[in-house]
């Protein structure tokens, strides 16, 4: 299956395509902003798997939480590249494409992100299911609420620092580290399990918002 994917939810803006079992990628924590260089940085990546984008089965992309801004960006592009090749096209929950990573590593799976005003999105995950709500909280709080449980715990995604100083004590605490690669590996890999059980997601999908929608 040939599938592109791209995550815009956060400030580093990444692009994967799955030629098969190879998967291509990259990513880019430029200041520009995400609209100026999406479309390029995914025809860059088709050349780089030597894919036409004629030959995509399904293109993926993250729905949220995460920026409004970048989330907007992300799925009209999803929606449009879909509509224009008649290409069937998906949102996945960012948190989830985050912890997939991870999915074996035994441990309750926590990504974070950055959600400004002193709080993170976050999730709990085990063996690759979800166990919680998605999450807006504040730090502090969620720390909390990890450390009552009795198991060990991997710190994941782009927001795992902000948790790593009130952790550092705590033995049952790991940060996992993600690979731009093995990410895209398990987010073609999701994309193409959730489009095989539930298809694609529908013409008026809107971004998964856990807050009250803002620029930003």
């Amino acid at each position: 299956m040939n599938i592109l994917m791209f995550d815009t939810s956060v400030e580093s803006l990444s692009v994967g395509v799955a030629r098969g079992d190879t998967v291509f990628c990259m990513s880019s924590s430029s200041t520009v902003k995400h609209a100026e260089i999406l479309l390029p940085m995914i025809g860059d990546c088709l050349a780089k798997a030597g894919l036409p984008i004629e030959a995509l089965n399904l293109i993926a992309c993250t729905c949220g939480p995460g920026s409004f801004t970048g989330l907007r960006i992300g799925m009209s592009t999803a929606k449009g590249l879909a509509l224009a090749r008649a290409t069937p096209w998906m949102g996945l929950p960012t948190l989830d494409t985050w912890a997939a990573e991870f999915d074996t590593s035994g441990k309750l799976v926590v990504p974070l992100i950055d959600a400004r005003k002193s709080r993170v999105y976050a999730a709990l995950y085990k063996d690759g299911a979800l166990l919680s709500n998605y999450l807006d909280i504040e730090p502090v709080r969620l720390f909390e609420m990890l450390s009552a449980r009795e198991e060990e715990i991997l710190l994941a995604g782009p927001g795992a620092a902000i948790l790593a100083d009130a952790a550092a004590g705590d033995p049952r605490f790991a940060i996992g580290a993600s690979n731009l690669n093995l990410r895209f590996v398990h987010f073609a890999e999701l994309a193409a399990k959730r489009f095989g059980e539930s298809g694609p997601s529908p013409e008026d999908a809107a971004p998964l918002y856990i807050r009250d929608p803002e620029i930003g």
